[in-house]
């Protein structure tokens, strides 16, 4: 059985698999799964990332949506956040938020692409003290 059998063969009942016959069995769903997943069964659905690029609204949330790349970045040891140098497309299907270049975001795997849930942006007037 290989990942492009439309139809595997079936089992007979009470038929026994070897160890190589188990493991290609394994290897299949992992890959299925896998590919369900986008990145993997062990990394996490949601992940932190700078953006490469400016991320427009969308047009059209259901037909237009803008893209953008950004690079992945991961918690090192010592609790700090390094560059992993994986880069993915993210798909923002907002219509009224756009994310400028080099902002640091947080993105889910959604319905088979990376989308943001979390930027975060410059605010738009100048945080006051109460005592000014």
């Amino acid at each position: 059985m290989t990942q492009g059998d439309k139809r595997p063969t079936r089992f007979e009942k009470g038929q026994r698999l070897k160890a190589s016959e188990l493991n290609g069995l394994a290897e299949s769903i992992e890959a299925i799964v896998r590919r369900m997943q986008g990145q993997g069964v062990v990394n996490p659905l949601n992940r932190q990332a700078v953006l490469q690029e400016d991320l427009l609204a969308a047009v059209d949330s259901f037909t237009d949506p803008s893209t953008a790349l950004a690079e992945i970045i991961r918690r090192k040891a010592n609790g700090d956040l390094e560059s992993s140098g994986e880069v993915v497309t993210v798909v923002n299907r907002f219509e009224n938020i756009s994310i400028d270049v080099g902002t640091y975001i947080k993105i889910e795997w959604m319905d088979g692409e990376w989308q943001p849930y979390a930027a975060d942006c410059p605010s738009e007037s100048a945080s006051l003290s109460a005592s000014q």
